[in-house]
């Protein structure tokens, strides 16, 4: 097809192919991507579209053909380079950092790199943020200072939408499925996007399988199959129909609506008069034989109400005190793959399988031959490309991870199916066997509940509630479930019953914050001491017992900053025996050489850093690996206990403060430090975002090692100062006395409010924590209590606390309902 405009091409993708070990992702594909124009780009999944784009943005090699651009060829192309270009991805799985607030993300894109900048980036980074979601997404709501994990799926969309329109010189926008979980508004919005975006010369390629949507919005429709080039043509030259049949598919006519067949029974779900701080009076039913859509305006209250059905499996046959009542075995199918859906290190078996294992279990393990019956009869039946159900369920793509899901939850053989945007990204092919398993489930006598984004979708239903603004605004049934009265009825008002607002108050924020646990641990334990010891009380008495815990406090911040890269270290009990060796011998002795073995110590941490991620090995076994270093080193140097504490660093803990003892200063300043660091410094999001997702640094310009190994060399430092800080309290050096302080860390950032994974720390929560472990050991050793059982005494209560905490976030859960 010749192009409109007549000119050269900006970019060419020519003759690509891409293969992974024996299998061939690409062959042979050209794409000629000219500026102001919009492509379509469609295919079925596994098409290679997703791969196509990888290649354009410079996160994978080609294996074969050239990449021109401007009529030069770039013969190593990458990420930098596709940057440098103006290539810019707003990805389907969404490269966003969750534990970070909206306008941090937005920040790690635009935000200088340098060490030093003007001081205000953080107040013009918020402002930034409003201006741009409120320039191409009007009235979204979207509050820029809250974490992206706190947002719905569409405005989290919303937000990675936006921040790839950051890109500087923005030259070619990929769009892949961008409107997915967006609403008919949004979608309209984004549209408009598209089309300002092209009138000023910006290329758009943008991916999805809603056919209509690549009608109204492209110039010219690419289609791929099989990795290959099957069709290019002018969007004003090819149907829906057309592109199906080019596609490999057929389009399937809509089903007559046989209500009459379909209600065959009972009611399986009752809802009277639900309302939360979202939903408003909603009353529904759902009877056996019939598939009952739940459509409307994105965020409009559709995911609340499937949460309350689906809660209330726990008390089938009674009405729960919100109204919900289910009278039968219910199971949830979420279109969200990644968070909510597949388990990633399992195969297609094991995925179906897993919510029906009662069903082929034998005697005392699971019957062999059941499970590859039941995984094979269900892969047979829906069609899965791949080779086997031995084949892991991430090697698919994602259409083909959805049928697994919804094999899933029909296998599970429950009476009432919850399907949430089941066909999130998946192409025409795959939804009309999914539409077909539906019908089939309605048959058997189940009741489906299908929310979608689609409203086309919603037509297969036998019976449809819209809602808006968390209320019901008509109930649709049969021939009247159409697109049109659909977006008629999901702009409809609705009276609302007034509810009491729930306020956030100060009581409700303090339970539910980080800090608070350790806290309210802390003080319970300092009275308990008290109680024990008045003298506890007094200057001294605070003096000497947070000297003692100044060593833990420094370790647990260094297991803090290694937690934040998502690894932890099972070494830093030997580590901290090696540094208090290196300080109470060879700094004591001669304190160049001291010095220079505590930078090479920090340095040995940082290089950790770089080995675990160079060589991709588990962090667990190179810091177990490490601890036997630091064993041996500190035996060659002091193979008996001995040494003493270098007498500046005694001088200095040793000083006296007015009022509050020096140990609490250090305990605030050390917390208030890293809290900082990691905070209210610029870098801090990027140490922050690797734990949490290392591809989203990694696309918005920030070298991924680089922050590892900052993480790394600050834990080395921490150790460092807790070590220095252990040999002041027993003013000597000993191999062999500092091992217990590994677990001690580890409970200490658990209890200090840490989470294991996903990024999130709590400086704070750490030094409270680790001031708390330290008086719980102090108390039992005053109380005489046997040291054989002071090791369960203090694991025991540890899980009381995270007890307590579990019970506070399943409460403040409940409340947002």
């Amino acid at each position: 097809m010749q192009h409109k405009k007549g000119q050269n091409p900006y970019f060419k993708l020519k003759d690509i192919a891409k293969t992974f070990g024996i299998t061939k992702a690409l062959s042979g594909v050209t794409l000629d991507i000219y500026a102001g124009e919009v492509i379509g780009l469609v295919g079925p999944n596994g098409a290679g579209k997703s791969t196509l784009m990888k290649i354009l943005t410079g996160i994978l090699p080609q294996t074969d053909g050239t990449i021109e651009i401007e009529g030069r060829t770039e013969e190593h192309y990458n990420t930098k380079l596709a940057k440098k270009y103006g290539v810019a991805c707003a990805y389907q799985d969404l490269s966003l950092c969750t534990n970070l607030s909206v306008y941090e993300n937005f920040a790690l894109l635009n935000v200088s790199h340098k060490i030093v900048d003007k001081p205000g980036w953080r107040t013009q980074a918020k402002k930034n943020a409003k201006e741009l979601l409120e320039k191409y997404f009007p009235g979204n709501g979207i509050d820029v200072t809250k974490p992206v994990s706190k947002l719905s799926l569409a405005d989290q969309q919303v937000v990675e939408i936006c921040k790839t329109l950051m890109t500087d010189n923005l030259k070619i926008l990929i769009l892949d499925e961008p409107t997915s979980a967006l609403s008919t508004d949004k979608a309209g919005q984004l549209h408009k996007v598209v089309e300002e975006l092209s009138q000023k010369g910006v290329a758009v390629i943008y991916i999805s399988h809603k056919l209509d949507e690549i009608g109204i919005v492209s110039d010219r429709i690419v289609i791929l199959r099989n990795g290959q080039n099957v069709g290019e043509f002018s969007s004003k030259e090819v149907t829906q129909d057309d592109l199906i049949g080019l596609m490999g598919g057929e389009k399937k006519e809509k089903k007559e609506h046989t209500t009459k067949e379909n209600i065959i029974g009972e009611n399986l779900v009752e809802i009277k008069g639900l309302t939360t701080n979202i939903l408003n009076n909603i009353d529904i039913h759902i009877k056996k034989g019939e598939i009952v859509g739940i459509s409307g305006l994105a965020g409009s209250g559709q995911q609340e109400l499937l949460q309350a059905i689906y809660s209330a499996k726990s008390h089938i046959g009674t009405a729960g005190k919100n109204g919900v009542q289910i009278n039968s075995t219910i199971a949830y199918v979420s279109g969200d793959r990644t968070k909510e859906g597949v388990f990633p290190l399992w195969d297609i078996r094991n995925n179906i399988l897993i919510a029906n294992l009662d069903r082929v279990k034998g005697k005392i393990l699971l019957n062999k031959k059941e499970c590859d019956d039941s995984a094979n009869y269900w892969y047979d039946k829906l069609k899965f490309r791949a080779e086997g159900i031995e084949s892991n369920i991430m090697s698919l793509s994602g259409g083909n991870q959805q049928k697994a899901l919804i094999a899933r939850g029909i296998a599970s053989e429950a009476d009432i199916i919850i399907l949430n945007d089941p066909t999130a990204g998946v192409d025409i092919g795959t939804k009309q066997d999914i539409y077909a398993l539906l019908d089939e489930v309605k048959r058997m006598g189940k009741a489906v509940i299908l929310y979608s984004t689609e409203d086309a979708e919603i037509e297969i239903c036998d019976r449809a509630y819209i809602i808006h603004e968390g209320a019901i605004t008509e109930e649709l049934k049969g021939e009247d479930i159409t697109v049109s009265n659909i977006v008629k009825a999901s702009f409809k008002k609705v009276e609302k019953r007034e509810k009491t607002e729930k306020k956030n108050s100060l009581i409700g924020r303090l339970l539910t914050s980080r800090i608070t646990l350790p806290l309210l641990t802390m003080l319970l334990i300092f009275a308990a001491n008290v109680a024990n010891n008045p003298n506890m009380m007094s200057y001294m008495g605070l003096r000497m017992k947070l000297n003692s815990t100044l060593p833990l406090i420094f370790a647990s911040l260094g297991q803090m900053f290694i937690i934040l890269s998502g690894d932890c270290d099972m070494g830093n009990g030997y580590s901290i025996a090696l540094v208090n060796v290196i300080v109470g011998v060879l700094l004591t002795g001669n304190p160049l050489v001291g010095i220079v073995g505590l930078l090479i110590f920090i340095a040995a941490y940082m290089g950790m850093a770089a080995l675990i991620h160079l060589r991709n090995i588990p962090a667990i076994v190179v810091t177990l690996g490490a601890q036997f270093v630091w064993y041996g080193i500190a035996l060659i140097i002091c193979p008996t206990p001995g040494g003493k504490c270098p007498e500046l660093i005694s001088n200095i803990l040793r000083i006296q403060t007015p009022v509050v003892p020096l140990p609490i200063i250090i305990a605030v300043l050390a917390g208030l430090l890293c809290w900082f660091i990691l905070y209210r410094s610029r870098y801090g999001m990027v140490m922050r975002g690797i734990g949490n997702n290392p591809n989203s640094v990694e696309r918005s310009g920030w070298n991924y090692l680089t922050a590892k190994m900052t993480n790394y060399g600050m834990a080395g430092l921490m150790v460092v100062l807790s070590g220095m800080t252990f040999t002041a309290s027993c003013n000597g050096a000993d191999a062999n006395s500092s091992v217990n302080y590994c677990m001690l860390s580890i409970a200490t950032v658990i209890l200090g409010g840490c989470e294991m994974a996903g990024g999130i720390v709590e400086p704070a929560g750490v030094v409270i924590a680790a001031i708390a472990m330290n008086l719980i050991n102090s108390l039992l050793t005053a109380m005489k209590v046997n040291s054989n059982y002071q090791t369960a005494i203090i694991g025991l209560i540890l899980i009381a606390v995270l007890a307590f905490k579990f019970v506070i976030h399943r409460k403040e859960a409940a409340k947002n309902e």
